[in-house]
């Protein structure tokens, strides 16, 4: 599940997004996301 967040402040500044990932258990791999998308997309 995955929903947009507001921007927030943190310990080290300001929070505008997070990292999509996926992973087997052994490996991580970071999902890129097409310029085309918009904000509030769902992701399937």
């Amino acid at each position: 599940m995955v929903i947009n967040l507001a921007s927030r402040k943190i310990r080290f500044g300001i929070s505008q997004g997070m990292v999509l990932a996926a992973g087997d258990g052994e490996s991580l791999h970071i999902l890129l996301v097409d310029s085309t998308a918009k904000p509030g997309m769902r992701i399937s």
